[in-house]
């Protein structure tokens, strides 16, 4: 057999081990985001148990934190502890590479709800939170997070809670 057939028939089982574990991953990940009771793609979150997060994502906890909500997206996650937000972003073919963000819940100071309905329909949760070191200084730096959910997640009471949040983030900040 010539090199070149080899190498070649080397890429092809490559990718098609590649493509399996891919498959795999994404099997599981649903799984899990069944799990929660919602289920859905396209884009949107799905909820997950915190079981499920603390057995998968514990690693990233912080001394004394635990997960109160967490969600699915395919592979990527969003998990909220009682300190902060915390995206998991699994990169590549594989994806066991991953980016993995915090966003302090005490840094979210505006909070946006956009439904179909009334609170059960397609929803698109946006949030902006200060990224500047420094929370009391002239020219804070923002960005802004925008979540989508699937129909049949109720939105409302994660929307409550982050304006919950903002309202005294910004109360406390400006004191």
């Amino acid at each position: 057999m010539a090199l070149k057939d080899m190498m070649k028939d080397m890429a092809n089982a490559a990718v098609s081990q590649a493509q399996g574990a891919v498959q795999d991953a994404m099997e599981r990940d649903t799984q899990a985001a069944k799990s929660g009771g919602v289920s859905g793609m396209m884009g949107r979150y799905t909820e997950m148990s915190a079981d499920a997060a603390q057995k998968d994502y514990g690693m990233y906890l912080m001394r004394g934190e635990s997960f109160t909500r967490c969600f699915a997206l395919v592979r990527d996650k969003m998990l909220f502890t009682d300190r902060r937000i915390i995206f998991i972003d699994h990169q590549g073919m594989t994806g066991t590479k991953a980016a993995v963000v915090s966003i302090d819940l005490q840094s979210i100071v505006d909070v946006r709800l956009e439904t179909g309905g009334m609170g059960f329909d397609h929803a698109e949760l946006s949030f902006a939170y200060i990224t500047s070191p420094y929370f009391k200084v002239q020219g804070v730096q923002t960005e802004t997070k925008t979540l989508e959910f699937p129909k049949g997640f109720d939105a409302q009471g994660l929307y409550s809670l982050l304006s919950e949040l903002a309202y005294e983030n910004v109360r406390r900040i400006n004191a």
